[in-house]
């Protein structure tokens, strides 16, 4: 039986691990040897659920990954801080009008001022890994540690559940305060019934008596509805007839308008006319009114005086005709 021979098998040995190194150049290894930016990040809440290799994104888009998660013990101040370490790709983002990325720390302050952060979000609810989200958000606060780390830090936001317990936290505390003010509103209310009860007492009998005799007058409301409701039939019919009255006379209705339409105008002819003879006669009708009216006047008067006389004459001619021919005779003949 021939021995196998070493310098084949090495050669075979040798062979295979490069066909494994061109695979990996092939399939993806020559990212090995692209730039990356590597930044460092403060959460401020537990990070469980992180993993070393989960992913950076950005809206979604996996732009990096994270490398590094550790825990600095500060043993003077007796606090602990966790830096997570994250890679980001630049050939995953394209700058408009400029073939070359700008590295963040050459931008930080107008990114970070722009809203620039990263936030701890859940990849999945069943297995409760966490990713690390990049996005701008507007006016939040910027949070920076300034770390040991040689890398720029990327500002962070709490997640989504740790500001939904911070509110939680927020109103337990206020919760008390809260059930203070219930209980006092409600101590208030109890007095203010204990107090008004009589009051309430009777505006609930009164309300029951009105109940009661509203039940009572119910027939009698029946039947003033009713008699409304007959009520209304009749207006709908004497509606309907003088409709029906006005487009029978229709014709009639339009004459007689048109009759009134002419006499008005007549009329307003005759008053046009009156006023053109009292001002061509205007300067005659003033001097009678200031002479003649004045003449006629006093001569009305003579004649009213005569009137008299003659009435006077007449009464005294019919009470004793015989005096007034021949004098008083009771005065007798004079003595010579």
């Amino acid at each position: 039986m021939s021995k196998a021979n070493p310098a084949v098998i090495g050669g075979f040995v040798i062979g295979g691990l490069a066909l494994i190194v061109i695979g990996l150049l092939v399939f993806g290894g020559a990212n090995w040897f692209a730039q990356r930016n590597t930044y460092v990040a403060y959460f401020p809440g537990s990070v469980k659920g992180l993993r070393v290799g989960a992913p950076v994104d950005f809206r979604g888009v996996t732009i990096g990954r994270v490398t590094d998660i550790k825990v600095l013990f500060d043993p003077q101040e007796v606090s602990a801080r966790i830096p997570v370490v994250m890679e980001f790709d630049p050939t995953q983002i394209n700058v408009v009008g400029d073939e070359k990325i700008a590295p963040l720390q050459q931008d930080a302050e107008r990114l970070i001022q722009a809203g620039f952060r990263a936030q701890l979000q859940s990849q999945s609810l069943l297995t409760g890994l966490l990713f690390v989200n990049l996005d701008f958000y507007p006016g939040a606060p910027v949070r920076l540690v300034g770390g040991r780390e040689p890398y720029p830090e990327v500002p962070t936001i709490p997640s989504d559940l740790e500001q939904l317990q911070q509110s939680a936290g927020d109103i337990a505390v206020r919760l008390p305060q809260v059930v203070d003010r219930l209980e006092g509103v409600l101590t208030s209310i109890d007095a203010g019934l204990n107090e008004n009860r009589a009051d309430i007492r009777r505006i609930v009998g009164d309300v029951a008596a009105i109940s009661t005799a509203i039940e009572e007058q119910m027939p009698e409301i029946g039947h003033i509805l009713a008699n409304a409701e007959d009520a209304t039939g009749d207006v709908r019919r004497a509606a309907a007839t003088f409709d029906q009255i006005l487009q029978t006379n229709s014709d009639a209705i339009g004459a007689l308008i048109d009759e009134w339409t002419v006499t008005a105008s007549s009329v307003r002819r005759m008053a046009d006319q009156l006023n053109a003879t009292v001002a061509e006669n205007r300067e005659g009708l003033r001097d009678f009114t200031q002479t003649g009216l004045y003449e006629y006047t006093g001569l009305a008067q003579d004649a009213q005086r005569l009137v008299d006389q003659i009435t006077r004459v007449a009464e005294e001619l019919e009470r004793d005709p015989a005096r007034f021919f021949f004098g008083d005779r009771t005065q007798g003949v004079a003595a010579e």
